[in-house]
């Protein structure tokens, strides 16, 4: 039996392969980077907003520049800042929520929900 011709095939099913694990670890990397992006510009958020002489809208037009800096728009819509209470503690906590993102046609879907807490100052 000839294996002439059997070269083309398989190449096409090796780089077929080759290319959906390189698509896929890429995926992984841009969700990685927008998880680590979003949580650093909640935790300045929320480092920000506990700072007595700043108001909550300057801390959320500071996160909202800092998320629009490093990624886009779209992950900005949803940020919120609250106030709460952690260990005894009085905490400003920032919660952002953005759309996971997509590289190339292929989307799962979904929500990234990011959180950061800051102990809140006490004026002097």
């Amino acid at each position: 039996m000839s294996e002439r011709g059997n070269a083309p095939a398989e190449f096409v099913l090796v780089s077929a392969l080759l290319v959906s694990l390189v698509l896929g670890l890429l995926q992984v990397l841009f969700v990685g980077y927008a998880r680590h992006a979003l949580t650093a510009a909640a935790s300045e958020g929320a480092r920000q907003a506990s700072l007595p002489d700043v108001s909550g809208e300057q801390a959320l037009a500071l996160t909202r520049a800092l998320i629009t800096e490093s990624l886009s728009d779209s992950y900005a819509t949803d940020v919120v800042l609250g106030r709460s209470t952690r260990l005894g503690v009085p905490t400003t906590e920032v919660i952002i929520t953005a759309p996971i993102p997509v590289l190339g046609i292929w989307t799962t879907g979904g929500t990234l929900q990011v959180s950061a807490h800051a102990p809140r100052e006490v004026p002097q």
